[in-house]
């Protein structure tokens, strides 16, 4: 297997946080934390850090991660991060003749993403052969589907993905969650890519992805300062 890269996509531009990525956070900069956890899971033979922005940069090289590049312009705005990660692959193979076997995108916006889950999403990975991806998730507890309805234009009430009928209608009935089957979402908190699918179908998930549970609390994202509130509070319980 070939060289598996940690690719942290961390732009200067951020509407609802002015430089969120480098904002303080128990008084260390958020990127700090993605950075430490990519290092101490030892599952990475890299640690790239993309950015526009020269302050993160500097701080991102002052923890340890690599700035190889400058991120272009056409790349750093509101773009799929698809091609940021896309990006960076082709800078290490073409520019420096790196091989990459696959990504492993880590978003600075989870500060709480544990070294060990890192490590649990490569290893499934490379475990399975026939795996084209590894995603984290976690259990829906609330919002369950079952319960969720759509409404026509005259307000009139339709249940959207009910198991119960009543005479053949769908209808909603306020079960136990208990009693409906265990359903996963994907929290964001690491993504392990092979190369071949994000470079040849611009996917991060693939057909053939596999999923790690993470806990409520590793799958906290921070996009408001709402969403820093809260962290800082848990940073403090911690």
């Amino acid at each position: 297997m070939g060289n598996i890269i940690g690719v942290i996509p961390a732009r200067g531009g951020s509407v609802g946080v002015p430089l969120k990525n480098i904002r303080l956070l128990d008084r260390y900069p958020l990127i700090y934390y993605t950075i430490k956890s990519a290092k101490e899971s030892g599952a990475l033979d890299r640690i790239i850090v993309s950015t526009d922005h020269d302050e993160i940069a500097q701080i991102s090289n002052q923890f340890g991660a690599e700035v190889p590049f400058k991120r272009p312009s056409d790349i750093s705005e509101d773009v799929d991060t698809e091609y940021v990660l896309q990006h960076v692959v082709k800078f290490l193979e073409e520019k420096e003749n790196y091989k990459v076997d696959a990504v492993v995108l880590l978003q600075p916006t989870s500060p709480f993403r544990k070294a060990n889950t890192i490590r649990k999403c490569v290893e499934l990975y490379k475990k399975n052969p026939n795996a084209d991806s590894v995603t984290t998730v976690n259990n829906i507890e609330g919002n369950r589907p079952e319960w969720m309805l759509s409404l026509d234009n005259n307000s009139k009430v339709n249940p959207y993905a009910t198991p119960f009928l009543s005479g053949n209608k769908p209808v909603i009935k306020l079960a136990a969650r208990q009693s409906f089957p265990k359903l996963y979402k994907q929290n964001g908190v690491v993504y392990v890519t092979k190369k071949d699918l994000l470079m040849n179908q611009t996917l991060v998930i693939g057909p053939n992805s596999y999923a790690v549970i993470t806990s409520e609390e590793e799958a906290i994202d921070i996009d408001t300062e709402t969403d820093f509130l809260v962290a800082e509070t848990i940073m403090k319980s911690l």
